[in-house]
């Protein structure tokens, strides 16, 4: 009979259990992120840039460090130094970010907001806390700054949307009051059921399927007509014609405007421009052109300038030569990735047919 009551008792404490950590409100929590269990196919690695942006906030005085989520302290630039000088540490290279959220979740849904963030090292005199900061306090610059991404993130990413796309490998560590220190199963368990289940996820922030990309265009020298060759001789013959323009763009760091007589040559153009993926269509916006005129860079011209130029080529303007893409190109960049030349066709056939989060991984298995 005994233990028949003991097997409810404990059959009502799993289901109270269960359902405690299935459906709460406001619930604090603490997470970990660990910089070597981010994966290559997230795009970015908040572990390793987060801290150096705050960092640097900390160290121009826009941004306050605390002691703790308490905030009864301010840590100065200057006190945060000697604790880097005194643990042979640095702030801005930790290997581990925690991040103090708040979770509400129901049946059918899953909230969560960012309060804070707490930098800690891992020393050889044991575990060295930084303090904390407040992500209120912090927001204009998570917003206003971009994240560095590889091939397989978005072009453009500010560190707000990276933080609240959740596109990242994360601990929980603390659920309310309850550790999970000696209870890895049970955090794993809550985590999968907040995050990974059938729920909504209200503040995610979806990732957008876009890639900025560098390339150069190269002269076909079995075809005089090819539109890129065609674009560097258009170019070339407008600069020619107006050399005040190429003095205004750099030339004047080269030569002087009166003396200088001879040609201009146009060696090299390079293009950025964002490729954005709708279903399985890629749309191409250019951004940014850097001339080289007799193997010198010039200034680097946004798109919109170079339309002022209203030059046609083969009856074409040059946006409409460049969406078509039937040119040849070789991509030197995605993203703050450098590609090199021989690794290039890869590149743009992962780009053209498989998944732009997958990028690197095609490139991986295709030079085997």
């Amino acid at each position: 009979m005994y233990k028949r009551i003991f097997y409810i008792f404990s059959l009502f404490s799993s289901i109270s259990l269960n359902a405690r950590f299935k459906a709460y409100t406001e619930v604090p929590v603490l997470i970990h992120l660990y910089a070597a269990n981010q994966i290559d196919t997230n795009g970015f690695n908040l572990v390793t840039e987060l801290p150096k942006l705050i960092y640097k906030k900390i160290n121009d005085g826009s941004l306050i460090l605390w002691d703790s989520p308490k905030k009864q302290i301010a840590i100065s630039g200057s006190a945060l130094k000697n604790i880097e000088v005194n643990n042979k540490t640095s702030f801005a290279n930790v290997e581990s970010l925690f991040i103090n959220e708040v979770w509400t979740s129901s049946r059918k849904r899953t909230e969560f907001y960012i309060v804070g963030f707490s930098f800690l090292a891992e020393t050889e005199n044991g575990r060295v806390s930084f303090g904390y900061v407040d992500a209120v306090e912090a927001f204009p610059f998570l917003s206003q700054n971009n994240i560095s991404t590889n091939v397989n993130g978005p072009a453009e990413l500010s560190f707000i949307n990276a933080l609240y796309s959740k596109r990242y490998d994360f601990s929980l560590i603390q659920f309310g009051n309850t550790d999970f220190s000696k209870d890895l199963a049970l955090a794993q368990k809550i985590k999968k059921e907040a995050f990974y289940s059938k729920k909504k996820i209200i503040g995610l922030q979806p990732l957008p399927q876009t890639k900025m990309l560098s390339y150069v265009l190269e002269k076909n020298l079995q075809d005089p007509n090819d539109p890129a060759t065609a674009m560097l001789t258009s170019i070339e013959n407008f600069l020619n014609e107006s050399k005040e323009i190429f003095f205004e763009i750099g030339g004047n760091k080269y030569y002087n405007f009166e003396k200088y007589k001879s040609e201009i040559t146009i060696t090299r153009i390079e293009i950025t421009e964002v490729w954005e993926k709708r279903g399985n269509a890629i749309f191409y916006h250019p951004r940014f052109v850097q001339l080289y005129a007799n193997n010198k860079p010039l200034n680097l011209l946004s798109f919109d300038d170079i339309m002022k130029w209203h030059l046609l080529i083969n009856f074409k303007s040059m946006e409409d030569i460049l969406t078509e893409k039937n040119y040849l190109f070789t991509i030197f960049k995605c993203n703050n990735t450098m590609i090199p030349a021989n690794e290039a066709p890869f590149y743009y056939k992962a780009l053209k047919d498989y998944q732009w989060t997958q990028v690197s991984n095609y490139v991986r298995f295709s030079k085997n």
